[in-house]
């Protein structure tokens, strides 16, 4: 099990690249569903935005520095930046970032767990409950033969 401010640190990674690719999508956005996807997107961000500064506040209260870099806090995530796609593929780039946040965040709830800090493991598993409602709006925006497959 992965050492819980390393987890946490790595929460906070995925959290941001992924704050930072909606922000970035939200933009950047166009086609015929703009207004649609840019509120998406808007509401999106606005939650990535909360649960960054959180997540940071976390490792603080860790005894642990927060990043203090774009390049610091961006290290080790999973998720890549791109320039922006068609709308529709923005929306499935977002569902695969989410996922990768839920896996984030559930390693960093079962470090938590493991440790006794109930708060943090409280606070990990109401964003594990926000993103599980990101993943449900993400996925039924998309097609639906998109929705019923894996999204890349």
């Amino acid at each position: 099990m992965m050492d819980l401010v390393a987890a946490v640190r790595l929460a906070l990674a995925e959290t941001w690249v992924f704050y930072f690719k909606a922000h970035s999508f939200h933009w950047n956005v166009r086609g015929p569903l703009f207004r649609q996807f840019h509120q998406l997107f808007g509401d999106l961000y606005e939650d990535l935005h909360g649960a960054v500064d959180t997540l940071a506040e976390r490792l603080r209260a860790l005894d642990a520095l927060a990043p203090a870099s774009l390049d610091e806090i961006a290290t080790g995530s999973a998720i890549a930046f791109t320039p922006p796609p068609a709308a529709a593929d923005m929306v499935a780039q977002l569902l695969a970032a989410n996922d990768v946040v839920i896996t984030a965040l559930d390693d960093a709830n079962q470090a938590a767990i493991a440790g006794g800090n109930d708060g943090l493991a409280n606070l990990l598993q109401e964003r594990l409950d926000m993103h599980a409602k990101w993943g449900w709006m993400l996925r039924a925006t998309l097609d639906p033969d998109q929705a019923s497959g894996a999204v890349a």
